[in-house]
């Protein structure tokens, strides 16, 4: 392989993935009622199922539940006993007489489970359930497949004093001595993995949503002592309501809205149908608020409630039907709640981030059959790619078809499950449209259109020329993509800063549709003189890693002009790669103008990566911006510059700000920087709890770029089980960035992460396991190999292989690569000696 090659795709599809497809049916599943009694101190479940089913079109003697580590007790009908088998994995059920076709049968197991490995987890002083993707069938048995949905309801008995949350309506609360009884009942069927229930000393909050035709009930639960954090991270809940309500023309579907902070949760959150388990590290502080949202969090959860339990995936090969959905109305909130600017940066960095894991990890159609655990799926094809691919069929109906055909997929397909056919259709019969190529393009089909788009004025011929190059590799297997996209021209540019267009037409702008079908597209368009503003896909539409080569003139105008957040940071990057006098101005005058606080984010970064000292001048003049995430960013961006300048710059971020984040952002760049004061300051911050770790992370990712045996002692010590979570998770990863820079402690950083291997702590599992395939050491084998096999959670199954895959493969490379790899390190370091010297000279 020659260095500059990029590493080929790796498969999705790991060692042992078969093809995958949903269970038979022999009946359907009714209703399913559950009679609870959790114990909180034993960490044991005693449960009473009760399962209405209707017989199809045969006889059914026989039925299994799926039904792991349960203790069966009997299984009963009308009072008699049936014939059971249970296995550990599987209860199967003997009906004698058999059920006939089309009858409806009622039958009753009655189970214990004690510290379940899944599915039901007890923690500190509560306990809370997530079955997602097939883990109800740890604490209930159950047909546990999506495909399957049916009524519910839940009666749990608690010790007074305690609260217990399941699915639907409250029907009654009581008390029976020193017990009280909660009793659910949700009547729109959904299926098993959306089941809950969650117990503890939670205190309620009631924020009903006020309408026309009555109130809806709307709750959120936390611990007590955290009631104004849960009022800041779930306030904004009834109006991400009446948005998505409007949005989608299908009222709310269930009988009240819950949502309920936990501790140690394994995800962000879990749309259980109509009572969300959140995790409790998004509750935040007003120091956190100023520029953390957990808006984000709450409003995927909420569209969930339509994209997932209303409207269901038939199976996980289509889950983008419920994760690409939430995804993006993620955004769709954030364009209601805060503008068109912030729903283009949060459809770019969906974007971006499937880039990454494109680019890194490996390359899957969004539509997936082949894997070993369905969980595998839950990636950022899955999430970030699906809700990009929406924004790009927005813009490819236009706005009012878009919407006509999302509501016509909600109203034909409530209370069904769905796969990406039933999207097609509903857009076809809406609309008229075809859109079987675009869905074969971009959902079935692996991978993505790498743009280049030029330009090139000819002021003799009064003509512009665009041309279009895809870059990816390009053959009879993998044909060019084939899209339309908009161009515009603005001969006059408008006065001052860009204004919020959306993504519409400028004034003065004229715009054309041209088709994009071949490796290489040239387009020449007459015009009356130099356009001041040239727009490639004006509404950041086509799902592509897309790349500028404007020149300075035309680049240096679509960031002062452009009204598309994208379009902005498209040009900033061309920019920066020049450092021409025309563009340093121009991304200087970015900091003073610019509106959104996303393109400043994305120049601080760009700028940071030219490590030259122009850019560091400009960002240290910028480190004061007002906006929070802003100065989060010139800071990390200044921890590219090493010496004493960068750390002055930084010092005083470092030991103080208003943000959490910034501060964290300059301790991590103050480490990189390696000055001499900065252990001292960098020690003394990993001392002092922030929330969530904040600051102290931030600390232990500095403290691991100094090359300073004394840090490593301190990094280790965070590692330890009592630590917070997330300082834990940041100290995992700074073991093993000083297993790279300090090779003395490398086998020191080897074993403190191999220690963490098997933490309980699921998170910091999973980050132990990210840090030894960072850190590449054949010693981590065993462990990593011994947890693909048997890991308690489908995602560790899955990163541990990676990361031993990974490994193995880092062992094979040869020597002479390594050496030339450092040779080309050093010859960079010479290069930007020598820019320095020259700049030195051209200003003497």
């Amino acid at each position: 392989m020659k260095l500059d090659e990029p590493p080929a795709h790796r498969d999705f599809a790991l060692p042992g993935s078969t093809l995958r497809y949903g269970p038979d049916k022999t009946v359907d599943v009714l209703h399913i009622d559950l009679y609870l009694q959790p114990d909180l101190e034993r960490a044991h479940l005693d449960g009473v199922c009760t399962t209405t089913v209707r017989a199809l079109d045969e006889p059914v003697g026989s039925l299994t539940l799926d039904a792991v580590d349960l203790r069966i007790a009997g299984v009963e009908r009308d009072g008699r006993p049936l014939r059971f088998r249970a296995d550990g994995k599987h209860v199967e059920i003997t009906f004698d007489p058999a059920i006939a076709p089309e009858e409806e049968a009622a039958f009753v197991v009655r189970y214990s489970v004690t510290h379940p490995r899944h599915g039901l987890f007890f923690v500190k002083d509560h306990a809370w359930t997530q079955s997602q993707d097939e883990n109800a069938r740890y604490w209930f048995p159950c047909l546990d497949y999506p495909h399957e949905k049916q009524t519910t309801s839940a009666t749990i008995e608690v010790p007074k004093g305690q609260f217990a949350l399941s699915n639907g309506a409250l029907l009654e609360r009581r008390d029976e001595g020193d017990r009280t009884i909660f009793s659910y009942r949700q009547d729109v069927g959904h299926s098993t993995y959306l089941t809950t229930m969650v117990v503890g000393p939670f205190v309620e909050t009631a924020q009903p949503l006020k309408r026309e035709n009555g109130e809806l009930p709307v709750f959120y639960y936390v611990l007590p002592g955290r009631e104004d954090d849960g009022a800041r991270s779930f306030g904004k809940t009834p109006r991400m309501i009446e948005v998505f309500e409007e949005k989608l023309g299908v009222a709310y579907p269930y009988a009240r809205y819950s949502q309920i902070a936990v501790s140690d949760f394994i995800f962000g959150g879990m749309e259980n149908t109509s009572a969300t388990t959140q995790t409790d590290r998004t509750l935040h502080d007003e120091r956190a608020h100023l520029d953390f949202s957990s808006d984000p969090l709450v409003s995927h959860e909420l569209a969930h409630q339509w994209f997932g339990d209303l409207l269901t995936c038939r199976d996980w090969s289509h889950a983008w039907l419920n994760e690409g959905f939430a995804t993006y109305f993620e955004a769709v909130f954030r364009e209601a709640d805060l503008g068109y600017d912030e729903y283009v940066y949060d459809i770019f960095g969906c974007v971006e981030r499937y880039l990454e894991e494109d680019a890194d990890r490996y390359r899957r159609p969004i539509v997936c059959n082949r894997f070993r655990d369905p969980i595998e799926l839950f990636d950022r094809h899955l999430y970030e790619k699906g809700g990009a691919v929406l924004h790009m069929l927005r813009g490819e109906l236009g706005e009012t078809r878009f919407w006509r055909a999302i509501r016509r997929y909600v109203a034909d397909n409530a209370q069904r499950n769905v796969e990406t056919i039933d999207l097609v259709r509903a857009i076809e019969q809406s609309t008229g449209r075809n859109m079987r190529a675009f869905f074969d393009q971009w959902v079935l089909r692996g991978g993505h259109p790498k743009i280049t788009a030029g330009l090139r004025y000819d002021e003799q011929r009064k003509t512009l020329t665009v041309t279009v190059d895809q870059k990816q590799p390009i053959d009879a297997s993998h044909p060019a993509y084939i899209f339309d996209v908009d161009l515009g021209i603005v001969e006059q540019a408008p006065e001052g800063p860009a204004a919020d267009f959306g993504s519409g037409v400028m004034p003065g702008e004229r715009r054309m549709r041209i088709r994009i079908e071949r490796e290489h597209e040239t387009v020449t368009i007459p015009v009356t003189g130099r356009p001041q503003i040239v727009r490639f896909d004006p509404g950041a539409f086509i799902l592509a890693d897309v790349t500028y080569e404007f020149g300075d003139g035309f680049a240096a105008a679509a960031l002062a002009g452009d009204p598309n957040v994208a379009a902005r940071i498209y040009a900033a990057r061309e920019l920066v790669k020049g450092g021409s006098a025309l563009a340093r101005a121009a991304l200087d005058a970015a900091f003073e103008n610019d509106p959104s606080w996303g393109v400043l984010e994305q120049v601080a970064g760009a700028l940071g990566k030219t490590h030259a000292p122009w850019a560091q001048r400009l960002l240290a003049k910028r480190l004061k911006h007002e906006h929070p995430k802003v100065r989060r960013a010139v800071a990390s961006a200044l921890g590219n510059f090493k010496g004493a300048q960068a750390a002055d710059a930084l010092l005083p971020f470092a030991r103080k700000d208003e943000s959490y984040f910034v501060q964290a952002a300059a301790l991590h760049a103050l480490g990189r920087t390696r000055d001499e004061r900065a252990f001292e300051v960098l020690s003394d911050a990993l001392a002092h709890a922030s929330w969530n770790g904040a600051i102290e992370s931030g600390a232990a990712r500095g403290l691991a770029e100094l090359g300073d045996s004394r840090a490593t002692a301190l990094l280790v010590e965070a590692t330890q089980p009592g630590k917070d979570e997330s300082l834990r998770r940041a100290a995992l990863a700074a073991l093993a960035r000083v297993g790279h820079v300090l090779e003395s402690d490398r086998s020191r950083a080897v074993e403190a992460i191999a220690d963490r291997l098997d933490d309980p702590m699921f998170l910091v599992q999973r980050s132990a396991i990210i840090a030894a395939e960072d850190l590449s050491d054949p010693r981590f084998l065993g462990a990593l190999d011994r947890l693909s096999a048997s890991g308690f959670d489908g995602r560790v199954r899955r990163d541990a292989a990676e990361a031993a895959i990974r490994i193995r493969e880092s062992q094979k490379v040869p020597a002479q690569v390594t050496t030339l790899r450092s040779d080309l390190d050093a010859l960079r370091e010479e290069q930007r000696k020598l820019q320095e010297q020259i700049e030195a000279i051209s200003r003497t």
